[in-house]
């Protein structure tokens, strides 16, 4: 019986918005980090990005997450107001409990050193922040006294506890306890305070503001020490700031696209870190010192490791896609794919280790439909209502797209010739961009297809599947059939069968025998609209995709039964699939993630 198991998983970057801070969180042993990204934890090793754990159980989206002092369990929070409390040491992470602690998404977790105390802040309808013992659920203070939403907390990891908060209100606060009580206010900040930290000893902790300052204050007094790097420590907003290990240094990062190391005995900066080329996506809205690893995010989601002996340069950036991967294509020889997102990014990928590279220069102005790859091109379609035939090999665009006479949904490419499904017509372009012809359709089209060899072409719309005959560039229909949302049509490798979506159920084709259907209706085992069908590089079988979540494996010559099937990308839909070779299987998500399976029978 076949059997579908994950090989691989090349994770989201960190999902971020202009103006806000993200938490960036580590564990104790200096192993792993963590951070969000729609419904997902992510928890990645720091010396090895590409090894990656991942906690998929929030139902709504997921906006922070934090480990434990013991490392035992990670408590996450959400949009919602709830915080999940589960366990790292087993790899089902089993759910200790779920608190709807906040009225509203909650911003930040702290934990005291005792593993049994949360403090939660955030957004709320009554309160701004809470205040309780994990397990039950039952107040240990208040945190009050804000009159806006408190975007950070941080707990003394020390005896006496304290807490201090970080609120947008333009002041921080400080609180004893437990029971956690108000003790006094500060107000030095001229704009929101973002951050809020206690050094790892709990002598001092540091607030950073939208004002582009950085306030000290000993950890038991609340006292102002001093201001670090007056008049403005950053040009811009300062969304984060992290302490090394032994709390000697500081890490700040700005909007002013910079990264900074302050030495925390003279309280001056020690080093600067100029970020890209200045561009709006260099800013920097998060960060963390896990062990020897310097680790900042920029706006893009790139996660930057920064190396003090070379400022100039990240010793390594971690890229990809952090917005849903709509489209992909997949190497002939397996060793590459591309995938595109719903912001427009084209990204190349070494199939093997994960390392990709950003497409460069100016290119869709907004979602990618979808790819296909043909020789020394990537060719593009996009709801800018472009098609772009971009060399694969500099994966630079090149001139501007090709303006289409409605939105294209899909496109396929084979022997230089592409032929593009739209919303109100098919049209054939010749690489790298000349245009044949352009066929009207009756109804919207969702997908295309060309036969291997040439000369044939299935496009599945909202209604019919229609099959044209493809000749010097000029299409002429020579079937057509009904049926209901077409979502995928594709033809096996070797030209025999084709294979094609209704809603949830799937349908096989004899081309050779005047499209007699082979196989009608298969079982309708996914249980939503299915979105992508692929063959196998021989021919042999075929996977699907839906937005039920899941994928699975058909094979032509057994039929009957149940199919191997998985949950590929949970609580997301799986938006396009793809094999590397005949026994591994690529797929993309709304999530932003890309998994590789391992088929075996």
């Amino acid at each position: 019986m076949t059997t579908i198991t994950l090989k691989k998983t090349y994770a989201s970057l960190p999902r971020t918005t202009r103006g806000k801070p993200i938490v960036v969180n580590g564990d104790p042993k200096g192993k792993n980090f963590l951070y969000t990204n729609g419904n997902n934890i992510y928890i990645r090793e720091a010396d090895d990005p590409s090894e990656c754990d991942i906690y998929a159980e929030h139902p709504r989206e997921t906006t922070v997450a934090k480990y434990s002092p013991s490392g035992f369990y990670i408590a996450s929070g959400d949009t919602s107001g709830h915080v999940r409390v589960w366990d790292t040491t087993q790899k089902e992470h089993i759910l200790k409990i779920d608190h709807s602690a906040l009225g509203g998404p909650v911003k930040d977790i702290d934990w005291t050193m005792d593993n049994q105390r949360l403090v939660v802040v955030g957004e709320g309808r009554e309160s701004f922040g809470r205040a309780f013992t994990w397990d039950s659920g039952n107040s240990t203070g208040q945190i009050d006294g804000h009159t806006k939403h408190i975007n950070s907390c941080s707990i003394k990891q020390t005896r006496p506890i304290k807490v201090a908060t970080a609120s947008e209100d333009f002041s921080s606060m400080f609180y004893e306890g437990p029971p956690f009580k108000f003790k006094c206010s500060k107000s030095d900040h001229g704009n929101f305070v973002n951050c809020v930290r206690f050094s790892p000893d709990g002598s001092v902790y540091v607030t950073a503001g939208s004002d582009g300052k950085l306030f000290i204050y000993d950890g038991t007094s609340s006292d102002l020490i001093s201001e670090m790097g007056a008049p403005k420590a950053h040009a811009g907003g300062i969304y984060a700031i992290s302490f090394n290990k032994d709390g000697s240094k500081l890490l700040t990062v700005s909007g002013d696209k910079t990264a900074k190391i302050w030495n925390m005995e003279s309280k001056t900066e020690e080093t600067l870190f100029k970020m890209g080329s200045g561009q709006l996506q260099d800013m920097q809205v998060g960060c963390l010192w896990q062990g020897d690893n310097i680790m900042t995010v920029s706006l893009s989601g790139h996660i930057n490791y920064l190396d003090p002996a070379n400022p100039a340069q990240p010793r390594r950036c971690v890229k990809g896609h952090n917005k849903p991967i709509v489209g992909m294509t997949v190497s002939p020889d397996g060793s590459k794919f591309y995938t595109s997102g719903s912001d427009g990014l084209i990204v190349s990928w070494n199939s093997a280790t994960g390392e990709n590279e950003e497409f460069k220069g100016k290119g869709h102005t907004n979602q990618v439909n979808d790819l296909a790859l043909d020789g020394d091109y990537v060719v593009s379609v996009g709801i800018d209502d472009t098609v772009r035939f971009t060399d694969a090999n500099t994966g630079e665009y090149g001139s501007a797209g090709v303006k289409l006479s409605s939105q294209p949904t899909a496109v396929a490419s084979l022997g230089g010739v592409a032929v593009v499904a739209c919303l109100n017509s098919v049209c054939v372009f010749e690489a790298p961009g000349k245009k044949l012809s352009e066929a009207p359709i009756s109804d919207p089209a969702r997908c295309v297809s060309i036969r291997p060899g040439g000369g044939q072409v299935a496009v599945g719309t909202d209604k019919r599947m229609h099959i044209f005959e493809l000749s010097g560039g000029e299409l002429m229909e020579v079937k057509s059939q009904p049926m209901e949302d077409c979502n995928a049509v594709a033809y096996s490798p070797d030209g025999a069968n084709l294979a094609a979506s209704s809603k949830q159920a799937i349908f096989m084709f004899d081309v050779e025998d005047e499209f007699k259907e082979k196989v009608g209706g298969w079982g309708k085992q996914h249980t939503a609209k299915v979105k992508t069908i692929c063959w196998s590089p021989d021919s042999r079988r075929f996977a699907t995709s839906g937005i039920d979540t899941h994928i699975i494996v058909w094979n032509p010559t057994d039929f009957v039964g149940k199919k191997a099937m998985i949950k590929a990308h949970p609580l997301s839909h799986v938006n396009s699939i793809g094999w590397l070779d005949n026994n591994t299987i690529i797929t993309a998500g709304q999530d932003s993630n890309i998994k590789l399976w391992s088929v075996s029978d």
